[in-house]
């Protein structure tokens, strides 16, 4: 199987389920229903990373889906532990200029590209030192994506695409109603129009495009637009909504 990074350049389209309760049997579960990429959330999240940790081997035991982390932070103590952990790529939060695209880029990618800390002798990403080429097997696979969540961060789309070492611009729509509309209203025209000129910029950059499907709308039709990665459901949504209808049909 093709490492992720390589899988979504190659133009595969991936549908993407975010993990927020930290329970590995329920990130296995939604693994077995069959989606192909799953997000385990550390900004959000009341986790750790021996709990997430749980959840990526769960996974792994049995399907081939993808698992990339979403940081707390682009700080390296917090992008460096989940990728020696051995996920497939990670996720940054609300970047707002270049500058802060280029310290993240630099805190995921080891040297030439960046500074990851070297601790691949003993790192599970690198099977506890039997890779012994894991340093540049990770340059090469693993996927480097940073949210887009604010008006400073859709302005500075250009200069955040041409930082070397981030391979996806992600956006995020609920933090974007800050700036656009109101706050929390997903149906804004406003929101909408700043979205649809995001994605109009990210992919004339040539970097991978990201985000997450609206209420009533379909993931084909952001695939359609061009997006290689849609978050589409999570785990918290995908048990309320299945409680909600359980019991609405008891009170029929």
């Amino acid at each position: 199987m093709n490492p992720l990074r390589q899988t979504l350049l190659s133009g595969k389209r991936l549908p993407a389920a975010f993990l927020f309760l930290n329970q590995p049997d329920v990130a296995e579960i939604i693994g077995l229903a069959g989606f192909p990429l799953m997000i385990v959330d550390h900004e959000h999240a009341a986790t750790d990373l021996g709990s997430s940790l749980h959840s990526l081997r769960a996974i792994r035991s049995t399907t081939n889906a993808f698992v990339m982390a979403r940081a707390q932070d682009g700080s390296p103590a917090a992008i460096k532990p989940l990728l020696d952990a051995g996920f497939d790529g990670i996720m940054v939060p609300d970047v707002q200029s270049g500058d802060e695209a280029r310290a993240i880029a630099q805190a995921a990618r080891y040297a030439p590209i960046g500074r990851r800390g070297a601790q691949f002798t003993v790192s599970r990403a690198a099977r506890y030192g039997a890779d012994t080429n894991h340093a540049e097997q990770a340059n090469e696979n693993l996927l480097v994506a940073i949210m887009i969540e604010s008006r400073a961060g859709l302005e500075a789309i250009d200069d955040i695409a041409a930082t070397p070492g981030i391979d996806m611009l992600f956006l995020g729509p609920l933090d974007l109603t800050t700036d656009y509309g109101a706050f929390g209203d997903l149906g804004s025209s406003d929101l909408s129009e700043a979205l649809l000129r995001a994605e109009q910029s990210i992919l004339a950059t040539g970097k991978l495009l990201g985000g997450a499907a609206l209420p009533n709308e379909a993931p084909a039709t952001l695939f359609a637009r061009g997006y290689a990665m849609v978050s589409a459901t999570s785990d918290v949504g995908l048990i309320r909504d299945a409680a909600a209808r359980a019991y609405q049909e008891i009170q029929r």
